[in-house]
């Protein structure tokens, strides 16, 4: 197994840096929500562990926190007039009601949806009634255990950080440090699947997350802009044939015209064609051939690959086998 590069080092230096600054951020949100009026910048200096002796770098430290906490409250933390103060100085402070999120207006029948959702599904470990109840949506704890429990290990609920604040993720991948951009969690066939850009490869990839070794180090905040309409790779799991890193190559399947449906459903991301008699053809980025077999082979005589002409052989030679070993129907 290699070693993490210089990168991937880093990213796990990030993460105890943003454990540390975490807390810094918190003890500050408390102090400015303690204060009853305006305290003025060194006063905050004082009562919040962290910050540098020196007044440059405290200074520079101290706006980005401001900055920092304003963006997850919604509004800035602004500088008021100190009551009193001779000669007149800048203080902050934060009123309670500007701390707290506001209520997202959800309709009673939105908060039933909300609290079945959480009283039927919920990731192993987590308890999401707190939460609910905070918006209105607390089933009153009739719903008991939920029917379904996801497994949720160190990796999932990491990358699940990974997606909703769009930082890098670095791990270790069959041997090999893949970096990449999060996109998607989805749980499907009893397995966390995740939807990234890898960087390495420059192009969509799908990783079974029980594949991974060892942890997941995190990159700053923000780091890259999740494709339009936050898809990512949503249809890579119902297009098996497109997993893996072997070379795209198209291939083209023609359907019988009354087959034509169904075909556009099952591969949605293909580009399609209409022949005059009303057969379709599709063109599909494929990566692994073998999961293209199955996929032909459940339309039958209905489908038929066109080209190129080693998938097309690659198929009948598949098929071919299939049924020579498969018992002689009698007449």
């Amino acid at each position: 197994m290699r070693e993490l590069p210089d990168k991937a080092r880093r990213g796990r230096s990030i993460r105890r840096v943003s454990t540390e600054k975490v807390e810094r951020l918190l003890t500050l949100l408390q102090v400015l929500l303690d204060a009853g009026t305006p305290i003025t910048s060194q006063e905050i200096r004082s009562r919040v562990p962290g910050y540098s002796d020196d007044d440059v770098a405290f200074r520079r430290a101290f706006e980005r926190d401001k900055a920092e906490l304003g963006d997850l409250l919604g509004h800035p933390i602004r500088a008021e007039p100190v009551p009193a103060s001779d000669p007149p100085q800048e203080g902050y402070r934060l009123r309670p009601a500007d701390a707290y999120l506001r209520d997202p207006g959800l309709t009673s029948e939105e908060r039933r949806a909300v609290a079945v959702a959480a009283s039927a599904v919920r990731l192993s470990g987590i308890d999401p009634r707190r939460a609910t109840a905070k918006v209105g949506a607390d089933d009153g704890g009739r719903a008991g255990t939920p029917r379904t429990e996801l497994p949720a290990d160190a990796a999932v609920v990491t990358l699940f950080q990974a997606v909703t604040e769009r930082r890098e993720a670095t791990f270790t991948y069959r041997g090999e440090v893949r970096v990449v951009h999060p996109w998607r969690l989805r749980f499907a066939r009893g397995r966390w699947y995740l939807s990234a850009f890898d960087t390495g490869r420059d192009g969509e990839r799908l990783f079974r997350l029980d594949r991974i070794q060892g942890e997941v180090a995190l990159g700053e905040r923000g780091a890259f802009t999740a494709p339009e309409g936050g898809r990512g790779g949503a249809d890579l799991l119902d297009e098996p044939w497109a997993l893996g890193d072997q070379p795209v190559q198209e291939v083209r399947i023609r359907f019988a015209p009354g087959r034509a449906d169904a075909a556009r459903r099952a591969a949605p991301r293909a580009r399609a064609t209409v022949a005059p008699d009303g057969s379709l053809v599709l063109a599909l980025d494929v990566r692994m051939v073998p999961a293209l077999r199955t996929f032909v082979l459940g339309f039958g005589e209905d489908a038929e690959v066109l080209s190129p002409s080693a998938v097309r052989d690659d198929v009948v030679a598949w098929l071919e086998g299939i049924a020579a070993r498969s018992p002689a129907v009698p007449r």
